[in-house]
């Protein structure tokens, strides 16, 4: 088979940098890495995506000569060449409808959804009801979170149809999962006894310390609100007597984020010690994940539906306690790999009057965002006796990051990428099939 990526630029600093931007850019250096195709074919819609292509096909070894670039004045002379076409997000422009003009069987579309709350998302979804999707499409989906919102998406888009036209209608676009991967190398060059001894020296942390590490962009609007973590690390701090450093690394996103953390954090810990490190602190090139005792991430935010760093956290041996939350649950057995901290919202059908407000334009998509995680509530006396448990009894911490590694063929884009293949296979030969039936 011959499968084309449709690929768009992506551009991204180490400073802002969205794990959407990171999955994006980790999937096409592992295809290039990994993929069994002799050639690759691309197409793209501007030169500075081919160029971003070229750039990320040179720093893994791959030889450019195997690359292929279409531009839109060739997609009509060259889709009829590939059996799948392929894009790193869910959308598929307008790959359905040029495909509903060729002359041979075409191709099948496969997409990849990321996070798919708001509006923009269900504008998206749309599409593969409208437009002339077959059997034999596919939106890849990394949980079970991210399939659960698919489908019920286009069942209540289904109803939709089959109550206005009178028809029978159901989306025939099929939702297989598939994990997004981490760069499990680079933990093993980066988790190593010198880094702990570096990183923990320059935070100033003595060995009998626990750190409690967090990852990701400080944020209570598009991440996760962190009350819940400055009460369960204090909590921890004053039952265990152990001297406690809750680290937070990562960018405040709005800037203004940072003087309402830091009251926060001087308000509610007055005796575990809170630090926030900038993702692009020159004195930290490897993060602090080798620094760290525990991994603490209790997420409340709709569009967080997989989670890249809990199983970064795996990869660097760390223990986890991580919200029960959307895609956060499927990388932990609760009580044997990790610790899942109860997480609660109101029943279904409660949330209406938000809904309303972001569709009816009143509000932005951040401030719902906002809204629904304020709904949300993270219990942080469990999350704190997880905590306790691990301070407490650090063979237990090494006993579950050893069983959370028995994850990690999961995760490795070297199995990764041979499954998408797999399933690109598969889906054009349904294709075959039902062109022919």
């Amino acid at each position: 088979m011959t499968v084309a990526v449709s690929y768009s630029f992506v551009k991204s600093s180490r400073r802002n940098v969205f794990g959407i931007q990171v999955a994006i850019l980790d999937w096409l250096k592992s295809y290039l890495k990994y993929s069994a195709q002799e050639k690759f074919p691309f197409l793209v819609l501007r030169k500075e995506s081919f160029d971003e292509i070229v750039d990320n096909a040179r720093q893994v070894g791959i030889d450019t000569d195997r690359l292929e670039v279409y531009y839109p004045d060739d997609f009509a002379e060259n889709l009829g060449k590939f059996s799948a076409v392929f894009r790193i997000d869910p959308m598929p422009g307008n790959l359905l409808w040029h495909r509903s003009a060729l002359k041979n069987d075409g191709f099948a579309f496969c997409g990849l959804a990321h996070a798919m709350a708001g509006i923009d998302g269900g504008k998206i979804l749309e599409k593969y009801c409208l437009e002339p999707t077959e059997r034999g499409d596919a939106i890849v989906c990394p949980s079970h979170a991210i399939k659960f919102a698919l489908q019920s998406f286009f069942d209540t888009y289904g109803d939709y149809i089959n109550q206005r036209f009178g028809v029978k209608f159901r989306c025939p676009v099929r939702l297989p999962i598939i994990p997004l991967g981490i760069n499990l190398e680079r933990f093993d060059k980066i988790c190593t006894p010198e880094k702990r001894a570096q990183q923990r020296k320059n935070l100033g942390l003595d060995d009998n310390d626990k750190m409690i590490l967090w990852v990701g962009r400080l944020s209570h609007i598009i991440k996760a609100h962190p009350l819940a973590m400055f009460r369960a690390a204090e909590e921890a701090a004053k039952r265990t007597g152990a001297k406690v450093h809750l680290v937070m690394m990562g960018y405040f996103a709005p800037e203004d984020a940072e003087a309402k953390f830091k009251n926060l954090a001087r308000d509610f810990c007055k005796t575990a010690e809170v630090h926030f490190i900038s993702s692009d602190d020159e004195r930290f090139p490897d993060g602090l994940w080798a620094a760290g005792d525990i991994f603490l991430s209790l997420i409340d935010n709709i569009q967080e539906s997989f989670g890249l760093t809990p199983i970064e956290a795996i990869a660097a041996n760390l223990p986890r306690v991580i919200s029960d939350w959307d895609g956060y649950r499927d990388c932990v057995t609760h009580g044997t790999d990790g610790f899942l901290v109860r997480t609660t919202q109101p029943p279904s059908g409660q949330g209406a009057y938000i809904s309303s407000m972001l569709l009816g334009g009143r509000e932005m998509h951040a401030d719902f965002l906002s809204k629904t995680a304020l709904t949300t509530a993270v219990d942080h006396h469990m999350a704190a006796d997880a905590l306790i448990s691990l301070i407490n009894n650090p063979d237990l911490g090494k006993q579950m990051a050893e069983k959370a590694r028995l994850r990690l063929p999961n995760y490795n884009w070297k199995n990764i990428i041979p499954a998408y293949e797999a399933l690109w296979d598969e889906l054009g030969e349904e294709r075959k099939r039902n062109s022919c039936a």
